[in-house]
């Protein structure tokens, strides 16, 4: 007979909290090393040194691929360590249910940073058009264009952690 698991489990435990690392450090590490092949290949072209668009392509690659996507992963972090956690013994389908909803708790941190950065820019704009503009692109689509690829490695990177946590429980 099949146990009944909740989507919400909030509990600390060194499992949830390995479970969550493994999930969002090895989303992290695909970030990096996607951002790093394409800084080697921008900077065959243009140096890596070198200002390209008034930003420096080093400069670009850490706002990108560390500053812009941080609060994702610390949300989803979070969200997996102590509210929705990826554990052995709750079935994949719960597992995968869980690690959605951390990504949508990251996709919505990256809306939180949104507004104050949006809200920023959006002053800084010439017309009210352009602010409220800026603003629709830091609280809905950047958000939307970053947390919906991430959740989907973390998807990948959960059921492997899920996997690899059953088989080494220590």
């Amino acid at each position: 007979m099949p146990v009944a698991t909740s989507v919400l489990a909030p509990e600390v435990s060194i499992v949830a909290t390995t479970g969550a690392a493994i999930t969002v450090v090895s989303v992290v590490l695909v970030e990096f090393l996607a951002g790093l092949i394409g800084l080697l290949g921008t900077s065959t072209i243009v140096g890596p040194f070198r200002s390209h668009g008034g930003t420096s392509l080093i400069e670009a690659f850490v706002q990108n691929v560390f500053v812009a996507r941080s609060p994702f992963a610390l949300a989803a972090f979070l969200a997996l360590a102590f509210l929705v956690p990826v554990v052995p013994r709750a079935p994949l389908p719960a597992v995968l249910l869980r690690t959605v909803l951390a990504g949508a708790a990251g996709t919505v941190a990256l809306a939180l940073v949104g507004i104050v950065t949006g809200a920023h820019d959006a002053l800084q704009q010439g017309s009210v058009g352009q602010g409220l503009g800026r603003l629709l692109v830091d609280v809905v689509t950047t958000p939307l264009q970053l947390g919906l690829p991430m959740t989907l490695m973390l998807l990948g990177s959960a059921t492997a952690a899920w996997l690899w946590l059953g088989r080494h429980p220590r």
